[in-house]
């Protein structure tokens, strides 16, 4: 039980921590293009530990694709 609260504790602190880099990206300006290929990155790399064998993340990679897609439409929206 205490691995399950650990885990999901965790999980909310990096969504929230990669929200505020992309808020305080879009404040400061950083381009577009830079937002979608962090967000590529991201999806990159939840699809990555989906099609490891020996990832047992309880379904946080699919998470983490999805955050990745999210993250790559934020930045398709932004005009430069």
């Amino acid at each position: 039980m205490s691995f399950v609260v650990t885990s999901v504790f965790f999980l909310i602190l990096i969504v929230a921590l990669l929200a505020c880099l992309v808020i305080f990206s879009l404040r400061k300006g950083t381009s577009g293009i830079k937002i979608i290929l962090f967000g590529l990155n991201l999806t990159l790399l939840g699809g990555i530990l989906v099609v490891d064998p020996n990832s047992n993340l309880r379904g946080i990679e699919y998470l983490i694709a999805l955050l990745g897609l999210i993250i790559s439409a934020v930045g398709l929206g932004k005009s430069d």
